[in-house]
């Protein structure tokens, strides 16, 4: 079996997706030369291969790999979306996403799944009823990334501008297994010197350390440690509240989107079926429980 390695910060870019007033969503995500190089060293450069074809008009690369020259190679494909600019290279960009989906297919980078919502505290500017960045031309970087080697889940993560250096982003998954968030403010505020900056700490909720007493009904208001089987809910308790937390989420938000996109991010399968979910899949169940949880959609 091969295990692709797991990414480092150097393998992991930054994209600005959204910006508001009081900060900018960003997410991580992998260029295609990150697969390429991970293939390279991880199976050799005569043990993959890659084509592309088209089917009903959308662009599929496929991913062939062996362990060794004597093994048949195994294969995955994914499609891939033209980059929504009018540069030119929307068909170079649609082949270098379908490249990169394939290898997530095989493993590769499938970490950034499990990363927590990245809302960076930096300065944003309004025009004409838009918010822009402060700085357009701000760049930022992974400074900093570890994972739960076991379970191949980001447990830190630190974002710093890449110019100045300060720190916009740092999370880290506690060592009891809640979640847990700092963020810096990037621009001084009113009345303060220019440049000075603010350290914002935000408590993390308290821990179900053991199956509660009381009925199913209440327990998804607080985060689950599954770290011990003596402090798991039962699978059945964890289901059922996930129901119910989905159900809120669709009288709020008019439709099942967003989790949808919770379980691809914790699963890396948008086709996992929570409530088909067994015992040897607890963990990820657990996972999307406390994704629903952090989201805002508990009781």
């Amino acid at each position: 079996m091969i295990n692709f390695p797991l990414l480092t910060s150097e393998d992991i870019e930054v994209k600005v997706k959204q910006i508001t007033k009081t900060g900018a969503l960003m997410l991580l995500y992998k260029t295609a030369r990150v697969d390429a190089k991970i293939l390279d060293e991880t199976v050799g450069v005569m043990n993959w291969c890659c084509d592309y074809e088209e089917i009903k008009g959308n662009l599929f690369c496929t991913i062939g790999i062996r362990e060794n020259v004597d093994q048949d190679f195994v294969y995955k494909k994914d499609c891939g979306i033209e980059s929504g600019q009018d540069d030119g290279n929307e068909k170079k960009a649609e082949a270098s996403d379908a490249f990169k989906r394939a290898g997530t297919r095989l493993g590769i980078g499938r970490e950034l799944y499990t990363s927590p919502q990245i809302w960076a505290d930096v300065a944003t500017v309004e025009k004409n009823g838009k918010w822009y960045l402060q700085d357009p031309y701000a760049k930022y970087v992974v400074t900093h990334i570890a994972y739960n080697e076991k379970t191949r889940v980001i447990t830190e993560l630190e974002i710093c501008n890449a110019k100045s250096n300060i720190k916009v982003f740092s999370w880290q998954l506690s060592s009891e297994g809640a979640m847990g968030r700092k963020m810096v403010k990037t621009w001084a505020a009113e009345g303060e010197d220019e440049g000075a900056t603010e350290n914002v700490e935000h408590e993390a909720p308290e821990i179900v350390s053991k199956a509660p007493s009381k009925p199913v009904e209440s327990v998804s208001d607080t985060k689950v440690d599954n770290s011990t089987p003596e402090e798991k809910l039962p699978l059945n308790a964890l289901i059922s509240a996930i129901g119910r937390m989905v159900k809120t989420m669709f009288s709020r938000e008019g439709n099942k989107a967003l989790y949808s996109d919770i379980v691809k991010r914790v699963t890396g399968d948008a086709s996992f079926k929570c409530n088909a979910a067994t015992e040897e899949q607890y963990d990820l169940v657990a996972g999307i429980y406390n994704a629903l949880i952090e989201a805002g959609y508990g009781n």
